[in-house]
This record gives structure tokens, sequence and C-alpha cells, in this order.
């Protein structure tokens, strides 16, 4: 009689188990953004300029700490014109002054300053990301027209089909 009990704790334990791991989706949806948050695509671009109003350099990328989620610093465009001859340097995050909606980024640093930092270095990936997901050459492509027609693919389209 032993055996059947212990046989039916285990498959009670196999069948709820899964319900006891699993996280709740409370605990992982985000509902909306606080004031306090900042969307990337706000800070991404965004111009950093010193107290005086001269500019440094546009915010290129955001490097987050993996461990705690925070971020530590953001990667700005400094010197060169037009893009040609410029370097990345990094800023610590908790150094600039944002205002609420991103639209001002200010740093207590000149430009000179800025100019005579030494470049950033990155770390390289260890292993490539995973690929993309193989859609059968079934994708969508986007473009501009006035004609209408059908088709596959994955590029950029001018138009095409019936005109």
């Amino acid at each position: 009689m032993k055996p059947i009990i212990t046989t039916g704790i285990a498959a009670a334990f196999v069948v709820f188990a899964p319900f006891a791991t699993a996280q709740d989706a409370g605990d992982v949806i985000v509902s909306g953004q606080d004031g306090s948050e900042l969307r990337s695509d706000w800070i991404l671009g965004a111009r950093i300029v010193t107290p005086d109003d001269e500019q440094i350099g546009p915010i290129q990328d955001i490097i987050i700490d993996q461990q705690d989620g925070s971020v530590n610093a953001v990667i700005v465009s400094v010197g060169g014109f037009l893009g040609f001859g410029s370097k990345a340097i990094a800023v610590n995050w908790n150094e600039l002054d944002i205002s609420y909606d991103a639209n001002v980024v200010e740093l207590s640093l000149t430009r000179e300053e800025a100019e005579a930092t030494e470049e950033y270095v990155y770390r390289y990936r260890e292993s490539d990301p995973l690929p993309e997901p193989d859609d059968g050459g079934m994708g969508t492509g986007t473009g501009t027209g006035m004609a209408t027609g059908t088709g596959t693919g994955t590029g950029t389209s001018t138009g095409g089909g019936i005109q």
C-alpha cells in the first residue's frame, strides 16, 4: 500500500511543480512608464552640452551593467567634423544633468576637456548573438509607390506590381 501512496504523492508533485516554479506575469510585465524613467530613444542621439550651452557631442550608446541593470555610462562622439575624425568617449551616467524628457543633457565638462579624453575601449562579444528566425522566405517589406501588387521577400520596395 505504501508504494501506491508514494507514487500518488510523486505524481501530484510532478503535475503541480511547474506552477510552483513559474513566475507570475505581474512580476515580469511592466504596465507603463514612470515619470522618472527615460526611453532609450530619447537618450540616443541627444546632444550633450556644457553649462555654457556649448555642444560636446551626441550620445551614441548606453552602457548597462548586466548584474544589476543600472546604466553606468553613455558613449559620446566628440571632435571631428560631420562624424569624420571623431572619437567615442564614455561619460559617467551620474554626471549627466538630464531634463525631464531628455530634451537637454548637460555635463559639467568643457568641449576641450571632452576632446582631450582618451577614447573608450569596448570589449568584444565572446560569441555571436542568436540568428534571426527563418521565415521561409515569406518576409515583409516596406516601400513607397502608387502601385498595387503582391510578392514575397525581405528587402525594401520602391513600388512594384501593376501600375
